[in-house]
Order: structure tokens, then C-alpha cells, then sequence
């Protein structure tokens, strides 16, 4: 499976939560966001906890906005306009490994690590994919 929103709609099935099967969740879910223009004209998208069966967050990075939506029972879907964003640091540990810091306005951070947001099959997919974000973030 890539990692791009389409190919995530396709398959998310598989995914747990603390041993709980989402699909259900995700299903309704997908269904509800797929009304917004994210979705569709994004330029990156960051499936952060992907197969670590902790949490999951949908992350969708376009070229005004960060929006972050957290799966769960109870799904919250939160955007920040590019205007919010204060700084970012990018971090790389190793050649194989990312982590990015996105700090915004009022003292909310997303923080992004390939390793720790998903398993080790995946880990240097993430990698890239934070590079992206980075990329995308900081070139106006």
C-alpha cells in the first residue's frame, strides 16, 4: 500500500486501536470528511499512527492549511491556517529517521516521527513523507 489518501480509503480495514478493530469508525468517518476540499487537493497526507494500534491521526497538509483529524469514537477534526504556524524544526536522528516539530500560535505542537507514528515496515515511507510536510511548510 502507498501512502496517499486514496490508497488509505481503500485499505483501512486492517487497522486497530488497542486491539479493536476502527474500520467501522473510519468508515463513517471517511464518509463525512470526504465533503472536504482536503481531501481532494492535498499535497501531502500523514497517516500518523499507522499500524502502532495506539492511536491514529489523519493528517492532511495543503498549501494554506494543517488540518489534523483524530480517530477515535469521537473524532475532532482541527485546521490551522499556515499563518498560525510559528516555526518548525526538522530533526534528523539518522539518515532513516525524521522527526518534525510544527509550532503554532497559542502553544499547540504537532510533532511528527517517523519511527514512533507507525511500525517498522513503514518507518522510511513516514520518513519521506515528513520531509514533504517540511518541504511544503516552509517554501512560500
Amino acid at each position: 500500500m502507498k501512502i496517499d489518501f486514496e490508497s488509505f480509503s481503500q485499505n483501512y480495514r486492517q487497522l486497530t486501536i488497542d486491539g479493536k478493530y476502527i474500520g467501522n469508525i473510519v468508515e463513517d468517518l471517511l464518509e463525512v470528511i470526504g465533503r472536504f476540499e482536503f481531501t481532494k487537493k492535498h499535497e501531502v497526507f500523514y497517516p500518523q499512527g499507522i499500524f502502532n494500534d495506539k492511536e491514529l491521526n489523519l493528517i492532511f497538509v495543503t498549501k494554506n492549511a494543517i488540518t489534523v483529524i483524530e480517530v477515535g469514537n469521537s473524532s475532532k477534526i482541527t485546521t490551522w491556517k499556515n499563518e498560525e504556524i510559528s516555526s518548525c524544526t526538522l530533526t534528523m536522528p539518522s539518515i532513516y529517521d525524521a522527526q518534525l516539530q510544527i509550532n503554532l500560535k497559542g502553544g499547540t505542537v504537532i510533532s511528527l516521527d517517523n519511527v514512533k507514528d507507525t511500525n517498522v515496515n513503514w518507518k522510511n515511507r513516514l520518513k519521506e513523507e515528513i520531509l514533504k510536510i517540511y518541504s511544503v511548510l516552509t517554501s512560500k
